[in-house]
């Protein structure tokens, strides 16, 4: 049995992840059974966004050595933090700010997690580990790097719960050094995992029915470590599925974007049902928000590029 978790497939799932994120969103502005089954999709979605994040930056860490720190602020940090401030603008212009100030929506930020968009609480989480992940490489042993960003990651999660930050923020916070962890472990997994077919079939129905164990006990810390326990059910599952031996040319496209959709796809709702625009039809609405989001997050997409060679 062949199994591989390479950066061809991150595309395509990154693709799904966005779609199933942003169904999951639609929540906040339509009600319906399928938009509640949506939203729970959300968490799982965006947990294994953190750990594709935590097991890109250790593979390509591994593969490019310290060469690859070189460019990390520029090519890393800058391209979290810049298509996050233009859709902040774009979200001011088309919705207005709550009659709140900038400086005071940063205050907010620090003091109980409140973020101008609901889902931000994602760029700071996502610019926190990548920070984390770079001082630990640049400054620290190899051999110790995993256990201090783990150890990193689990002060920031003890803090948001203690600030009292909305659970979103720690919610899913293992799930970036759990990344990292089977990105190490990743060949010997395969080697155990993948000796025999009922092996894998066995492997998927233990970590399942430990993420359903951990996740129904009505405790929220249970719950945190089964978003870190969930995602390596979905790599197994993305290991096993050829991905990157389909032609899926608009996913590979969709997931080249899938951050500015994740940006952006929030402004488009609340700008489609706002003050200004308010679509009632409900599929006329899903079908707008998509297209207009798609569009949205190209665009920026773009602009940072252009921007990042400017600077360049």
């Amino acid at each position: 049995m062949t199994l591989s978790f390479n950066n061809e497939k991150m595309r395509p799932v990154r693709a799904v992840l966005a779609i199933l994120i942003v169904l999951g969103h639609f929540s906040y502005f339509m009600e319906g059974g399928f938009v509640k089954v949506m939203r729970m999709a959300a968490p799982a979605s965006v947990a294994f966004f953190l750990f594709i994040s935590g097991y890109g930056l250790t593979s390509s860490m591994r593969t490019k050595g310290v060469a690859y720190l070189k460019h990390f602020p520029q090519s890393k940090l800058v391209r979290i933090v810049l298509p996050a401030i233009l859709v902040v603008l774009l979200h001011l212009l088309l919705c207005g700010n709550g009659g709140v100030s900038l400086l005071s929506r940063v205050g907010l930020v620090f003091s109980c997690g409140n973020t101008l968009l609901p889902h931000y609480w994602f760029v700071w989480t996502i610019l926190f580990d990548y920070l984390l992940f770079y001082v630990s490489w640049r400054f620290f042993p190899q051999r110790w790097t995993k256990y201090i960003i783990l150890a990193g990651v689990i002060v920031f999660l003890l803090a948001t719960v203690l600030r009292g930050f909305d659970r979103c923020w720690w919610m899913c916070a293992l799930s970036f050094p759990a990344g990292i962890f089977f990105s190490e472990f990743e060949q010997p997994v395969y080697a155990f995992v993948g000796r025999c077919e009922s092996r894998y079939w066995l492997s998927l129905f233990v970590l399942a029915l430990v993420f359903l164990g951990l996740y129904l006990v009505p405790v929220l810390w249970t719950r945190t470590i089964a978003y870190a326990i969930c995602p390596f059910f979905m790599a197994l599952c993305v290991a096993r599925i050829p991905i990157d031996k389909l032609r899926l040319p608009i996913l590979c496209f969709l997931g080249a974007i899938s951050y500015e959709i994740y940006l952006s796809h929030i402004t488009m709702m609340s700008f489609l049902r706002g003050d200004v625009v308010w679509i009632s039809s409900r599929y006329i609405y899903v079908v707008v928000v998509f297209a207009s989001t798609i569009l949205v997050a190209w665009l920026i997409h773009l602009l940072c590029e252009r921007l990042l060679k400017m600077v360049r």
